[in-house]
């Protein structure tokens, strides 16, 4: 049970970095209807998210 509660700790805070950087940028782009920049801003959040995920099925083996 400790695994799964550390797990879901990390995820949480993972998901938290995420947000408040790649998806603050998205968001202010998005207000300045930069869409190149949204474009640029919302593939680095998939990016993150594609990355935290590989980190997440690293650490599962």
């Amino acid at each position: 049970m400790r695994k799964r509660d550390d797990v879901e700790n990390w995820a949480v805070y993972r998901a938290q970095q995420i947000l408040m950087r790649e998806g603050m940028d998205l968001a202010l782009s998005a207000r300045d209807l930069d869409k190149k920049a949204i474009r640029a801003k919302g593939k680095l959040l998939a990016m993150a998210i594609v990355a935290s995920l590989l980190e997440a099925s690293a650490v599962a083996e």
